[in-house]
């Protein structure tokens, strides 16, 4: 008997079909594998819902296909590129659809055995590049920076030689500043990058890359100091209270996270259930255009957790403050306030004492309040910021925000 077996040991559902038996049994076992055709596809099936079918797959996914005469395969296709994961038996074959981008799409899997070849309609999703941003975009010169992104290794930014076929470029056009790079890192799951020790501040990354329908490039930025609000915090910021002042620091005091080059508010203590904890500042707007098209800017700013003091999971609470608490912002003066769930809504339980940006869309933040942002520069515009234990427990906090600014979401 002839199994067809490709890369068993990677798909582990595929033991369970292969039961070794030790006893001599005196019956006659059914062939399995046993072919008399061609192929036939009755029906296709994700390897975890056996009951819905699906007509279309994506890389890397797993398949169940039903049918007939599956077994003894020679090769299997989809776009053209071979799968080298699958088990086969008669009416069942399981097959891994391979991570790679095709030379052309045709969306047609061809399924070859030893007696026959069958055409099939199925189409793969072939996905893009994703581009999010720096993982940290305050990361300091001469440091590695994570990339927010997806694919990257599809691509070629996994190729680091002067031929790659895919290219990031850091530039600094008013200061004539240009330098080429390449990921150092490229994975599956991760991809990062290392700026230059003389990168300047306020400069573009440019990512382009080649896709099926041709190039494609991306631009984001890179310590845009030029739009902080707030500056070092240590300008005349028409405080509120003594407590926010009391949370600026430098980054030099003990257990303080690394200073990204400015002065940051880091919060530390134990709050009572629905205590308010609050501060405000202010700063002249300098951003008319925000005003006048809030929906293509971003309010960044970056935060940082203790390892031993993770942000709360305070609930499933939208914009519109469904359950009240937690961190809150208010931007000129609106209300009702703002509500920045770290962990629900942008997925930071815990930052291990790292810094990550956080990007909370500007006319979200206005569209709760609706409080007109100044149409002109040097008018006055502050920030309400307060946090509000909404648990039954208290909280204990150690946590950091830095660099509030104001940028355009794509450049």
């Amino acid at each position: 008997m002839k199994r067809n077996i490709k890369n068993i040991g990677i798909l582990a559902f595929a033991a369970l079909a292969l039961t070794a038996c030790s006893d001599v049994v005196d019956y006659e076992v059914p062939d399995r594998f046993s072919s008399n055709g061609a192929p036939v596809i009755n029906s296709i099936y994700d390897i975890q819902d056996d009951t819905t079918p699906i007509e279309g797959g994506k890389l890397n996914q797993i398949i169940h296909i039903k049918g007939a005469n599956l077994s003894h395969v020679k090769k299997i296709t989809f776009n053209g590129v071979e799968v080298k994961e699958v088990y086969a038996e008669s009416e069942d074959s399981y097959v891994k659809i391979p991570r790679v981008i095709p030379e052309e799409i045709n969306n047609l899997m061809v399924y070859e055995t030893e007696q026959g070849t069958l055409t099939y309609q199925f189409p793969v999703t072939i996905p893009s590049v994703e581009i999010v941003g720096l993982m940290n975009e305050f990361t300091l010169q001469g440091n590695s920076a994570q990339i927010n992104g997806d694919n990257f290794d599809l691509y070629g930014f996994n190729d680091t030689t002067e031929t790659s076929p895919a290219s990031i470029v850091i530039a600094n056009e008013k200061l004539g500043y240009r330098e080429e790079i390449h990921a150092d890192s490229c994975t599956e799951s991760f991809t990062s990058i290392f700026i230059p020790e003389d990168c300047p501040d306020n400069s573009l990354i440019t990512f382009s890359w080649e896709e099926v329908d041709g190039r494609h490039t991306k631009t984001i930025s890179y310590r845009m100091t030029d739009e902080l609000m707030y500056g070092n915090f240590d300008a005349d910021l028409g405080w509120w209270s003594d407590f926010g002042k009391e949370a600026v620091t430098d980054g030099t005091h003990s257990g303080d996270p690394q200073s990204l080059g400015y002065n940051f508010l880091r919060f530390v203590g134990t709050w009572e259930p629905w205590s308010w904890n609050g501060t405000g500042f202010g700063s002249n707007w300098r951003w008319p255009d925000a005003s006048a098209h809030p929906e293509n800017y971003y309010v960044k700013f970056e935060v940082c957790t203790a390892a031993s003091t993770p942000f709360k999971d305070y609930g499933n609470n939208d914009m519109y403050h469904e359950k009240n608490g937690g961190w809150l912002m208010t931007l000129n003066g609106g209300s009702p306030r703002i509500q920045f769930d770290p962990v629900a809504e942008w997925g930071l339980l815990n930052t291990y004492g790292e810094w990550v940006t956080v990007r909370m869309p500007l006319d979200r933040m206005l569209s709760v309040n609706d409080t007109p942002l100044p149409s002109e520069p040097d008018q006055w515009v502050n920030l309400e910021f307060v946090c509000q234990p909404n648990t039954d427990a208290a909280w204990n906090v150690d946590c950091s925000f830095g660099q509030f600014r104001i940028e355009p979401m794509n450049y």
